[in-house]
């Protein structure tokens, strides 16, 4: 058989073989079983996963406008307030309640300094009070001041004579204190007066706007350049008082109340109404031990302060000590002439209540330690700042 016959089956020829596809060229990738279960734990995963952000930036979003929300609903509850108060002020200081008008106005500018019209009608009720009026710091005022002259020792003791005629104090001590560190022998005695007098004015200014601590202080250090008139050693020891009386507030309303009753006589710092506040604490504390003394100091509370919740008890202890202080009816037996019954009259003759009054004498036996100071501030005194001539 010749090789070439092409009917020999057993024979391979290139012409009938099949050649290869281009996809048979291509390598086969292959993917293993422990790969496959990694991609589908990432998947499961990834997708709690992106629920878990979603939500949370959901939830920040939500916090961020509930806080919003909330700050809107706080404002226009304080501004609400505030102009409630300022509408109980105006009623409170047509009536003649200026101590109430007072409290009133000051926490409506606490909320709002720049609230319309309560700065006006706060000093129209300080005045009604015969209390002064704050002075305006010269921060605020809308007038400039001069730039003190620091080139030379005359100018600025110039510029102190200017600050000076302007009530302007704190700018004159410190221009003082400056030239005085730098030359303490310049024009001493004219320096010394100048700066007693700011020193001097300045603490009467910390009085008149209730900053008693203030006051004092610089009361006492214008006293160590000469002494005081007495004017200011008046007021100085007014402000000890307060103050003195005022650590008792909240801790005993028995002492609260009694020092707080010396120097509402004067009717300065809202100390009527730290007199008011304290006797109805006091009241409530008497009401189940006397009734009497404390239907006093209730009566004397409202006069500076609204009942409140103490109301109620007020009524009760009036009505307990009515009852304790009326007199037993008497039993008269008349006979009848004839008859063998008699018939009984009663005969009731009312007295006056006795009105007992607040003990303020110290109890014999007092540690020497517990005295209290016995100044007494003078109510119709009002103390202007005044100029000390150069």
């Amino acid at each position: 058989m010749n090789l070439s016959d092409p009917n020999d089956l057993t024979q391979k020829h290139p012409v009938n073989r099949e050649l290869p596809s281009l996809g048979d060229t291509q390598p086969v990738k292959t993917v293993s079983a422990g790969r496959r279960r990694t991609m589908s734990r990432l998947w499961f995963i990834g997708i709690p996963g992106l629920i878990v952000v979603v939500i949370a930036i959901a939830t920040v979003s939500g916090y961020m406008s509930g806080l919003s929300m909330r700050e809107v609903a706080e404002a226009e509850t304080a501004a609400s307030a505030a102009q409630q108060q300022m509408d109980q002020g105006i009623e409170d200081l047509l009536a003649g309640n200026f101590e109430l008008a007072v409290q009133r106005f000051e926490y409506v500018l606490s909320i709002d300094p720049n609230f319309p019209g309560a700065a006006e009608l706060l000093g129209e009720a300080l005045t009604a009070l015969d209390r002064p009026t704050p002075t305006a710091s010269p921060i605020a005022s809308l007038t400039p001041t001069p730039t003190p002259d620091f080139t030379s020792h005359e100018g600025m003791f110039s510029s102190a004579q200017n600050a000076f005629s302007r009530e302007d104090w704190t700018t004159t001590l410190d221009i003082l204190i400056r030239l005085r560190g730098e030359n303490p022998d310049y024009r001493l005695e004219e320096v010394n007066r100048m700066m007693a007098s700011s020193l001097r004015n300045r603490g009467m200014d910390n009085f008149y706007a209730t900053r008693l601590e203030q006051g004092i202080y610089d009361l006492t250090l214008a006293e160590r350049f000469g002494p005081l008139d007495s004017q200011a050693v008046s007021w100085r020891n007014s402000a000890a008082f307060f103050i003195y009386a005022n650590s008792y507030f909240g801790l005993d309303w028995s002492l609260s109340t009694e020092y707080f009753g010396q120097i509402c006589q004067a009717n300065i710092w809202g100390a009527c109404t730290k007199y008011g506040l304290s006797a109805k604490a006091y009241a409530s504390e008497l009401a189940e031990e006397d009734y009497c003394l404390s239907m006093y100091y209730f009566s004397e509370a409202f006069r500076y302060v609204v009942p409140g919740g103490a109301e109620p008890t007020a009524t009760q202890v009036a009505i307990l000590c009515a009852t304790a202080t009326a007199p037993t009816p008497t039993l008269t037996a008349t006979p009848t002439l004839g008859i063998g019954t008699a018939t009984a009259t009663f005969d009731y003759t009312p007295t006056p209540s006795l009105t007992p009054s607040p003990t303020t004498s110290p109890t014999e036996g007092t540690p020497a330690e517990t005295s209290t100071p016995t100044s007494t501030p003078t109510p119709t005194e009002t103390p202007t700042p005044t100029n000390t001539p150069i």
